[in-house]
């Protein structure tokens, strides 16, 4: 700010302030605008969004005056320049003179009116059906300092765009153009409206001879003679810089490598080149070029095309926009990324050449839909000979991501499978660890009730015995009290013995360690007590882990049989036998006592526990006997399925001294 008025006192490209708010819709911007320097253009800012610092990086729409061709333009900035007329000041653009500036955006209807210190008046406008419907206002100057002062901006009504346009219909973009005299500028041969609203001032000017009048066409040089290289003038739009000079008119494009600038040059900027033309397959090369800066601020828009079209070569050396699925990304260096692409069958190459544009177009994932815009070349030096043509990319906002990769590709398959395959793993897992400490607990339970027995029942057993026999010494041998204190001390024997076995049958240490065919011998050799029973074991089948809660309750319903044989069969011999089948464990014991009758003893206390007992552990339980044929019971359970055993400890069956162990692994 300075005595009223608001000053940029640089000629960067693209200055800007902004101010308002980004929901104002219909509204004026008017003011008086001086233009301190030649070769730029100064006015406002409307309805714009999206701001961010560089040349015309936001979206929303630009009016004012630019000295360099003396016109009055309104275009379009979406992060490019879109240009959508330029009407001649007559009076010509003068620097250091004030112009008033009256800017009105009402619905789809954007309009500038310049007033010069003679009273000319000019009119630009457009009427934009695709067009940008609020945003905040802002003043911005190209490649030039400005002055601005008596600023007001208001709500806009239909009187104020009928008193600004004069009567006069807002043009309609890709309408035909027109130049100063009033003639119709020949449309080019494609992007027809495009190609009108870019090239209309560059040829407004070439015609006022501000410019070499014998420059020609780009596409006209390929009618040269090829075995000639002869010195040429051209005129055109940089559409790239770096690696290599691109220019393009509205006839083609051509690559100037190693070009001699006069002044540096930037994408937009409309220059003349002179140098020696050579003929390529598909565009011409200017060698030994000086370019000149005619103006700035003359963005070509891209071509759209398909991979197809641009593979045929007809759109070398040109600016385009074509679609492709990403194949492939990879880092060349420090400062370069290629993007492989696809579109059906046909294969291309994007090059993003900028070090932060890299680093952006790297971040895309494969398999993503992109539509990238660029300079289509041919050359083998960017193709390497194996796609027919490569896009060289711009900036970062030549690559726009239109899909995200599709959710069922070969990672998320195998994803899906691992996880499918994990999860069972898991639940295994918790269940197995859950059954171990649900064990351990039972083993820990019983482990204290066994200690607690000991030391209760066991002992008073114990004590109780001594002064039994303490008194049967004392009391007079023959009598009747020796001999019922001898028949009670006979019953608080039994009873310890009894209780010392239960107390070994809580604790299953000997179990774990020594495994169940030799746990069943021990316990047979404890129950007969030296009686004159022979007992014999034996194995069928390939042995092999059994869980401790099934081994458990094999050994509870082994020990009880044997103790019914010992109790009530009088037998001479005692077979025990475990039969290891495919998918199922059996026990068997066998005597030649007594025997009796099934269906008479059924229902007596030692069956019916060895019965619940196979019923825990889902076993099937056989009782067969008859009187004076011995007994034989049986006990069949299913081998449980053990589910990637080898993850975890698990037990295995060794043999050591000819008899069979079952340890822990």
């Amino acid at each position: 700010m300075l005595d009223g008025t608001m000053q940029n006192v640089s000629d960067d490209r693209g200055a800007k302030l902004v101010n308002g708010n980004p929901r104002w819709r219909d509204y004026i911007v008017e003011a008086d605008v001086q233009l301190l320097s030649e070769t730029g253009d100064a006015g406002f800012v409307v309805r714009t969004n999206n701001e961010e610092v560089g040349v015309d990086a936001y979206d929303g729409y630009f009016a004012g005056l630019r000295d360099l061709d003396d016109t009055l333009i309104i275009g379009r900035a979406d992060f490019g320049w879109h240009e959508y007329s330029a009407i001649t000041i007559h009076s010509h653009v003068h620097t250091r003179t004030w112009y008033h500036l009256k800017m009105i955006a009402l619905g789809c209807v954007i309009a500038i009116r310049a007033t010069t210190p003679e009273g000319e008046e000019e009119v630009a406008s457009v009427n934009d059906v695709s067009c940008v419907r609020q945003g905040r206002f802002g003043l911005q100057s190209y490649s030039t300092g400005a002055v601005w002062r008596n600023l007001d901006v208001r709500p806009a009504t239909e009187s104020d765009l009928a008193a600004i346009l004069g009567g006069k219909p807002p043009a309609v973009p890709g309408a035909p153009s027109v130049d100063s005299a009033g003639l119709e500028i020949d449309p080019p041969i494609s992007n027809l409206a495009n190609y009108q609203r870019t090239f209309a001032p560059m040829l407004r000017e070439l015609r006022d001879n501000h410019a070499d009048p014998n420059a020609m066409p780009i596409a006209d040089l390929r009618l040269l003679p090829p075995n000639l290289s002869p010195h040429v003038t051209i005129h055109g739009v940089v559409t790239l810089v770096s690696p290599t000079l691109f220019i393009q008119d509205s006839s083609g494009g051509i690559a100037v490598p190693g070009a001699h600038l006069v002044i540096p040059v930037q994408i937009g900027d409309a220059v003349e080149a002179m140098g020696d033309a050579e003929l390529h397959s598909f565009s011409s090369v200017l060698r030994n070029a000086t370019v000149r800066l005619l103006w700035s601020h003359t963005q070509v828009p891209a071509v759209s095309v398909t991979a197809a079209q641009a593979a045929t070569g007809a759109f070398d050396a040109q600016y385009i926009e074509t679609e492709g699925r990403l194949t492939s990304t990879q880092r060349m260096d420090t400062r370069s990324a290629v993007l492989q692409l696809d579109e059906g069958s046909q294969s291309f190459v994007a090059v993003a050449e900028n070090l932060n544009h890299a680093a952006t177009v790297h971040a895309f994932k494969v398999g993503s839909r992109l539509r990238v815009r660029g300079i289509c070349v041919t050359d083998k030096t960017f193709t390497g000979n194996q796609v027919p043509f490569a896009l060289l990319m711009r900036s970062v906002g030549d690559v726009q991501m239109l899909e995200p990769p599709p959710w069922w590709n070969t990672t998320h398959v195998v994803e899906l499978a691992s996880g499918l395959l994990i999860i069972p793993l898991c639940i295994q897992f918790l269940f197995v660890s859950f059954k171990r400490s649900q064990l351990r607990a039972v083993l820990e339970e019983r482990e204290r009730l066994a200690m607690e027995m000991h030391d209760t029942l066991a002992q008073s057993f114990a004590g109780l015995g001594f002064q039994l026999e303490a008194l049967c010494e004392e009391a007079s041998p023959g009598s009747s009290m020796r001999q019922q204190l001898q028949s009670t001390l006979d019953l608080v024997r039994f009873g310890h013995t009894q209780a010392r076995r239960d107390i070994a049958a809580l604790r299953p240490g000997d179990l774990m360690r020594q495994g169940l065919p030799i746990a069943l011998g021990q316990a047979a050799q404890k129950i007969i007590q030296g009686a004159p029973i022979e007992i014999s074991t034996a194995i069928r089948g390939e042995a092999r882990a059994i869980p401790l809660r099934v081994s458990d309750a094999l050994l509870r319903i082994a020990q009880e049989a044997i103790a019914n044989a010992v109790r009530h069969a009088h037998p001479r011999h005692i077979d025990l036998r475990v039969s290891f089948g495919k998918t199922s464990v059996m026990l068997t014991v066998r005597d030649d006592g007594q025997g009796f009758e099934p269906d008479q003893e059924g229902s007596g206390f030692g069956i019916r526990c060895m019965r619940e007992r196979a019923d825990r552990i889902g076993a099937a339980f056989r009782v067969y006997s008859s009187p004076n044929q011995g007994t034989r019971i049986t006990v069949r359970v299913k081998a449980p399925r053990q589910i990637l055993s080898s993850w975890w400890p698990r037990a295995r069956t060794v043999k050591q001294g000819g008899q069979l162990h079952e340890t822990l692994a």
